[in-house]
């Protein structure tokens, strides 16, 4: 749970950086909503997260989905690409063989969701594919690209959702300096 003293100092940066910025820090209710959609967020993201937000965009946040979306756009990026994914599972196959390899194969891909779900759901093709093979590439970059799309999907509504503070979640905020 993100400490709430260093959601007030990084709320205090962007009060700081974006001059016209019309968030108030002395509202407790505003406080208590924003820090709500960050809660979740260790101190490393959220802290990164703002910085990120500051040195890329010129215009303040309109809401705090405005800040969660640098997140999401990390978070999609750090995933390859159809042709790059396609290319890895075949030399993976290559390097392993899928008889005998077949586990070095999916530890391999395990850090990607969405590569992972495509390799088992096309294992039964990808144990045939063969060196010409023309159609299935193109079937695994296309699969590929609808789970990348359907992962990162869930991931940004996950992220974009406003957490519920917990019963136990302090009512106040520590007092903010002017």
């Amino acid at each position: 749970m993100l400490n709430q003293q260093i959601f007030m100092d990084e709320m205090k940066m962007i009060k700081y950086t974006y001059l016209n910025w019309s968030f108030n820090t002395s509202d407790e209710m505003q406080m208590r909503i924003w820090y709500g959609f960050f809660s979740n967020l260790n101190e490393e993201e959220f802290c990164r997260m703002v910085e990120t937000y500051r040195t890329t965009n010129i215009h303040a946040p309109n809401s705090p989905n405005d800040l969660l979306m640098v997140l999401v756009e990390e978070d999609e990026k750090k995933f390859e690409d159809p042709h790059r994914a396609f290319a890895k599972v075949r030399q993976l196959i290559r390097d392993n063989g899928w008889q005998y390899g077949r586990q070095d194969i999916y530890d391999s891909i395990k850090g990607n969701p969405a590569l992972y779900k495509t390799v088992k759901d096309m294992e039964p093709e990808l144990r045939e594919l063969t060196a010409d093979d023309k159609f299935l590439p193109e079937r695994f970059r296309k699969e590929y690209a609808v789970q990348l799309k359907a992962m990162c999907r869930r991931n940004r509504n996950a992220k974009l959702t406003t957490q519920q503070l917990p019963p136990s979640a302090p009512t106040g905020f520590l007092p903010y300096e002017k």
